[in-house]
């Protein structure tokens, strides 16, 4: 609540109006003692009072009249009291210029907060933050904090959601320490709103419980009713609907013996709401009848604007469509005057849904892209992708989709595949655009120049926004400005680089942008790749003939998946529907990763369920055999290893080289920071750990190997220090990044999932910080592929970081891997890629490669792998543990036997691994008297899980 000035009561004419008025408020009759402030005010203006006196007089009739649901009039009061103030309040250093200035500050700050109840927010946050700016120089700490609650408040109700957070984590820990409780109690309380709107809505409740503390504590009844109601709304979004109810009706028990007339309406469109859902269509009309009329008398804008939404969505369940309209087209109007854009996008999603009744489909898509326009504005104002990733709930996408689905409903697969690519990871493509792009070609030079400038100074003013900053005017101007400035550089660099602009504004691609993706994608590829059995003579670049390129993104619903094709000669999108739910989706993948946590064989079965099976038939109709195919996911279907799944009577991966790309719009980013160049790599293997990598050294080795290259980072210098050193030393950055260490998904904290290094991990959130000028990363450690999915399709883990720092490609892996066929996938991997082929078609050769490795090849590989490994006496165990494994397999039962018993104390092994050759022995004892004759030329890698968790990201070339 705002802070009161003081009014000196004594024996002045006034004083005895200031005491009935008081006593009304005490009463709970806010109205009457609005009527004695009025008087009080009269009195002292024609005892031509002081002006701070007329002033604070002023300013307590507005509050009064703020309270009894007079909006505007109070507006009116506190305007006087400002004007009164303004041409005398000193400079705030003096005695009696510091108080009048610390007068005007407070009423300023009161004023602000009448003007949001009006829904004037940009008025509200001017009011406010002139308000903290002269307490802050008058030295007043505790209402300078105020002033700052209340401005995050306004910024808050503009979807500036981060720069309210950043204000409110400043104060917050200081009011916790010495603030006095109504104030803690109001930085608590605006915080807790800001995490209900991030969608953390237990941080929500427990924070309004805590305000709701502090404000008993104060003794401020009326702050402890709102504080109440917000718990209510915590518990109500979280489906608890009976303890929601109990907050609400204490609430407006409270609200109603104090005579708080906002707060009544207040709660009554909450417990109406309830009423609602409980199917209680009449009560809820009723109630929200009685919260408009007491919201409309006041002015209260913003709580009309749900309420008139309520009562639209109460006549459209009804059947009255033109009643509906009208309360949700006076809510429009309302929302689009305060500039809220997530009530905007509500309320236009309530109008398209009442088109869509009256089957009126051409006036609900017009209705669906406008809201779909109000959710880019709320996005541009979340200011860090935290914060953007957690406030879009999948309700607050519904536009997005139900676009795709008029669309396809409307015969339009064109426009169809254009919202399907929007609706996913928005975020992840507006971060894409703030990100290092390679210069277009004939620009002028002094335009990217003071382009790049103002792109620096934008990143710096944003981090300081997000940090506290939005309480500086000075800052919050600049950064405006720096924004149209920035516009203005584009506009000037529109006519000569239309793409470069498109890309750098984040839009996403259209009908022609997806269509020309399969030509520009193959673009520069060699037209015709060496054979895989003649690495020694490979096949020149420009020989041959072209295989073409197809791109096909999933849609997946709860009813079934859309999948789009997109193929270099097709005048629109091919489109096939297969009905296949979200539901079986995610049970599809959720059943094979519980099968790779528990052995090493079993995923080729789940692989050839027929329901993915169905999902990859359409692909093998589209493209040729050798045609580069691009696979898009959605939802669950990014935790699959779809290359693996049988299109065709065979897995895809069999007939066509493979990449995936998050959406058609980020493939064009991977493809506008494509490199040519694979000369040189920069390993990093094998740090100091724990439970050491036994083949991570002898990878390395390999891979430096292949680019007659040894830069390499291993063991101890395998640091985080010596990595950011060697990426920052002068001269060509490596073509390639190659890390053989263990790899941590961390499912709590996506962004703090990594690879260990010698001196901590490297998280994607540190990977977020670099800038990779390579052509390829490859993390060959376990689950480094694996993302958190969060609404609207955003992928949080490493492989955006590694996409974000700048990498075209990188390669991953979708669950924890075996090192020994992980070893030798690489170095075939890097044997292809070094004799010219793409990355994809190196991949490709090197999975089927060793899906066809026998037991025979592998103990080959494994004697030579011996003599690389001397001086290694741990990996050097590990890999007889292996031998013995694969003998055991192959039928040589007496070898492995032999092998397992000098494992079983070997003093080199881990316990756990000690464990698993006690394990293999009792296994090999139980088969040794079958007959069993050894066969090594049985595959030894032939389930899915040994060559196929790594998948290609970003461009295939």
């Amino acid at each position: 609540m705002p802070k009161r000035v003081r009014v000196r009561s004594g024996g002045e004419p006034w004083a005895r109006y200031v005491a009935r008025a008081r006593r009304r408020l005490a009463t709970g009759r806010p109205g009457e003692a609005a009527g004695e402030y009025r008087r009080a005010c009269r009195v002292a203006d024609r005892a031509d009072a002081d002006p701070a006196v007329r002033s604070a007089l002023r300013q307590r009739l507005g509050l009064a009249l703020l309270k009894a649901g007079r909006g505007d009039r109070a507006l009116q009061a506190l305007t006087e009291a400002c004007d009164l103030l303004r041409d005398d309040e000193g400079d705030g250093r003096g005695d009696a210029g510091g108080a009048v200035a610390r007068q005007y500050a407070a009423t300023l700050d009161t004023l602000g907060l009448v003007q949001r109840d009006l829904g004037m927010l940009a008025a509200a946050e001017e009011s406010h933050r002139d308000a903290l700016e002269r307490l802050r120089r008058a030295g007043a700490t505790h209402e300078a904090a105020r002033a700052a609650v209340n401005l995050a408040v306004a910024v808050k109700d503009q979807g500036r959601i981060t720069e309210a957070r950043g204000l409110l984590q400043d104060i917050t820990p200081r009011l916790r320490r010495d603030g006095p409780p109504s104030l803690l109690g109001h930085a608590l309380l605006t915080l807790g709103l800001v995490q209900e709107l991030l969608n953390d809505l237990e941080a929500a409740e427990r924070l309004a419980r805590e305000a709701a503390e502090a404000y008993r504590a104060a003794h401020d009844r009326e702050s402890e009713a709102a504080a109440t109601h917000n718990v209510g709304r915590a518990l109500d979004a979280q489906e608890r609907y009976t303890e929601a109810m109990e907050c609400f009706a204490l609430s407006l028990e409270i609200n109603q013996e104090i005579g708080a007339e906002l707060g009544v309406s207040d709660d009554l469109g909450a417990m109406a709401s309830l009423f609602q859902l409980a199917g209680r269509y009449d009560e809820a009309r009723r109630m929200h009848e009685r919260a408009l009329e007491i919201q409309r008398r006041a002015g209260y804008r913003r709580a009309a604007v749900a309420t008139l939404g309520d009562l639209g969505i109460l006549a459209r369940d009804a059947g009255d469509f033109a009643q509906a309209r009208s309360h949700l087209q006076e809510a429009l109007r309302e929302a689009e005057a305060m500039g809220d854009p997530r009530e905007v996008y509500e309320t236009r999603v309530l109008l398209a849904e009442i088109s869509m009744l009256e089957e009126d489909y051409a006036q609900a898509r017009v209705a669906y892209v406008a809201a779909a326009e109000a959710v880019g504005d709320a996005r541009r104002a979340l200011l860090e992708e935290s914060d953007a990733v957690e406030y879009f709930s999948e309700s607050r996408l519904d536009a997005l989709d139900m676009l795709v689905r008029l669309s396809l409903h409307l015969h339009d697969p064109t426009g169809a595949l254009e919202w399907a690519d929007a609706a996913r990871g928005q975020e992840l493509v507006r971060r894409l655009a703030l990100a290092s792009l390679p210069a277009p070609h004939g620009a002028p030079q002094e335009i990217l120049a003071e382009e790049a400038e103002a792109r620096r100074r934008l990143r710096d003013l944003e981090a300081a926004l997000g940090g506290g900053g939005s309480a500086d005017a000075a800052l919050s101007a600049a950064h405006r400005e720096t924004l149209r400035h920035l516009r203005r550089l584009e506009d000037r660099l529109g006519e000569q680089a239309p793409e470069y602009v498109a890309m750098r504004r984040g839009e996403h691609l259209g009908w022609a942008g997806i269509a020309a993706l399969p030509v520009s994608a193959g673009r520069g590829r060699p037209h015709e790749e060496p054979d895989v059995t003649d690495l020694a003579n490979p096949a020149p670049p420009g020989s041959g003939t072209s295989a073409g390129v197809v791109l096909a993104e999933y849609y997946v619903t709860d009813h079934e998946t859309y999948v789009f094709g997109v193929t270099a000669d097709a005048a629109e999108p091919h489109i096939v529907t297969v009905p296949v739910t979200r539901d079986e989706i995610r049970e599809l993948a959720g059943a094979a990763h519980a099968t790779l946590a528990d052995e090493r064989a079993g995923l080729g079965a789940h692989l050839a369920d027929d329901r993915l099976v169905r999902l990859l038939a359409p692909v093998a109709g589209w493209a040729a055999p050798g045609d580069v195919v691009y696979l898009v996911p959605h939802d669950a279907l990014h935790l699959l290893p779809l290359h693996a799944v049988p299109a065709d009577g065979r897995p895809l991966i069999d007939r066509n080289p493979v990449a995936l790309v998050p959406s058609a719009s980020v493939l064009r980013y991977c493809q506008a920071k494509r490199r040519p160049r694979r000369d040189s790599v920069l390993v990093v293997a094998d740090p100091p750990a724990e439970h050491p990598l036994a083949f991570a050294r002898e990878q390395a080795l390999a891979v430096a190997h292949e680019f007659g290259d040894r830069q390499m980072l291993t063991a101890a210098s395998a640091s985080r220090a010596a990595l950011l050193a060697a990426l920052a030393a002068p001269g060509p950055a490596p073509d390639v990044l190659h890390f053989a260490t263990h790899g941590v998904f961390d499912p709590e904290e996506p962004m703090r999932s990594g690879i260990e290094l010698a001196d901590g991990r490297l998280t994607a959130e540190d990977i977020l910080g670099l800038r990779l000028e390579v052509d390829l990363v490859t993390l060959a450690a376990c689950q480094t592929g694996v993302s958190e999915r969060r609404p609207g399709d955003e992928l949080i883990g490493l492989t955006r970081a590694l996409l974000y720092a700048g990498a075209p490609s990188a390669l991953v892996a979708l669950w924890r891997v075996d090192e020994l066929s992980t070893s030798m996938l690489f170095a075939r991997f890097y044997a292809e890629l070094r004799a010219g082929v793409s990355k994809a078609a190196a991949l490709r050769r090197a999975q089927l490669w060793l899906r066809d490795r026998t037991v025979a090849d592998v103990l080959d590989h494994a004697r030579d792998a011996h003599a690389r490994l001397a001086g290694a006496p741990r990996a050097q165990a590990v890999l007889r543990l292996e031998e013995a494994r694969l003998r055991r397999a192959a039928g040589d039962l007496a070898a492995a036997a032999g092998l397992y018993a000098e494992l079983m104390t070997c003093p080199d092994l881990a316990e756990e691994q000690r464990g698993a050759a006690e394990v293999g022995m009792l296994r090999t004892r139980l088969t040794m008297d079958t007959g069993i004759e050894p066969d090594f030329s049985i595959p030894a890698f032939a389930d899915p899980y040994h060559w196929a968790p790594f998948t290609l990201i970003g461009d295939w070339l």
